[in-house]
């Protein structure tokens, strides 16, 4: 047989095993998906897991996949890896965690730190790393059993807005490898987008699903929640910003818009006479006129020049916010303290224990360089 036979031969078999299935494999009537995973604090500092379970359908007159409903299977342990395990119990058939998209974290847990139960998450096996993670205020479950428009699962919906946290500007994706991997090294403190149930602006008795501002964690334990304009700043300052909306007021009831299509951000560190930290954060910002609301605007290399100043001022005051925020609460999200370590390695050693305290007492300079390089309008 010759060897493009093999090949031919080799290929056809694994097409076969993909169709038919391979020896151990479970067919979908003795599965149960998991897509979503609520945790809260349970009973006598115990975790108490919510998994949110698509119905599916094995054949007959509808497609096999995912049905318009879901259902929920909730357990208790002393760690979230031995109510997962509880969880078995109540099902009729093997729970399947590695199509996981969405896992929301309490606040009344992750204040009480999250390192042990995303160690257990780890221990699992089955979740993905792009797993997405994500902090709620009371109890975590009540998000799960939240009605989108058009979706019929929970994790769906909350993939599909934190997806929108580049144009917002009010949140952003962190996945469960970003976590880990930042628990871990330590190099910076880490963030969780937040989401908060929410009437709707139309019928105020439909409840939708919200993300909007960070929860700023120190290690593990959850600190304070970054509200729009820090978590802007923020952004702005870690260079995860794009498409977002700066606005001018031209008068007391209008604006005019500007799309940012691009950011950069430059973080210089260094130490002064004194070996206290100073911190250096430039912003690079190109924008896009987007929308004139008023009825009269001349452009002309004046009034850009005016936007670009006021612009930049309001990009100045988010990060000041963001700023503020962080030394308030010493956390350093934007991983400061490893500039310092990387520089200044036997600096480092003498200050990291008392890094919080030294954080606070940081002193930072900031410059923002908008430029808005099209108007797309001729008046």
């Amino acid at each position: 047989m010759s060897w493009l036979k093999k090949q031919q031969l080799a290929t056809l078999l694994c097409l076969c095993l993909a169709v038919t299935g391979c020896k151990g494999s479970m067919e979908l009537n003795e599965l149960h998906i998991v897509h979503s995973v609520a945790i809260d604090q349970g009973e006598d500092g115990g975790v108490r897991v919510t998994a949110e379970i698509a119905k599916l359908s094995t054949g007959g007159q509808q497609p096999k996949g995912m049905q318009e409903s879901t259902f929920y299977l909730t357990s208790e342990g002393s760690s979230l890896f031995e109510a997962a395990r509880l969880m078995r119990t109540k099902s009729d058939r093997t729970l399947l965690w590695g199509h996981t998209t969405a896992i929301i974290f309490s606040t009344d847990l992750a204040r009480g730190g999250i390192g042990k139960q995303i160690d257990d998450i780890r221990r699992l096996r089955q979740f993905r790393n792009s797993t997405l993670i994500y902090a709620m205020e009371g109890r975590a479950y009540e998000a799960l059993k939240v009605s989108m428009p058009n979706l019929s699962i929970s994790s769906q919906a909350l993939r599909g807005l934190s997806e929108g946290g580049e144009s917002t500007a009010l949140t952003e994706q962190t996945s469960l490898i970003d976590v880990y991997q930042e628990l871990i090294n330590g190099y910076k403190d880490i963030s969780l987008p937040s989401v908060e149930v929410v009437k709707d602006q139309v019928d105020n008795k439909l409840k939708l699903l919200q993300t909007k501002g960070l929860y700023a964690f120190k290690g593990d334990h959850l600190i304070a929640l970054m509200h729009a304009s820090e978590t802007k700043g923020y952004l702005r300052a870690a260079a995860k910003m794009n498409g977002s909306i700066e606005a001018v007021a031209c008068d007391a009831k209008h604006k005019i818009t500007f799309e940012n299509i691009s950011n950069r951000s430059e973080i210089e560190v260094d130490l002064n006479k004194q070996q206290m930290p100073e911190v250096n954060i430039e912003i690079y910002a190109d924008l896009d006129l987007v929308s004139v609301q008023c009825d009269k605007v001349k452009v002309d290399p004046r009034t850009i020049a005016g936007w670009e100043k006021e612009i930049n001022h309001s990009i100045t005051e988010d990060l000041e916010r963001y700023i503020r925020f962080s030394q308030k609460h010493k956390v350093d999200l934007l991983g400061i303290g490893e500039m310092i370590h990387r520089k200044h390695p036997k600096q480092w050693r003498k200050m990291k224990e008392e890094w919080g305290t030294i954080y606070a007492d940081t002193t930072f300079t900031l410059k923002v360089h908008g430029r808005v390089d099209h108007t797309n309008f001729t008046f």
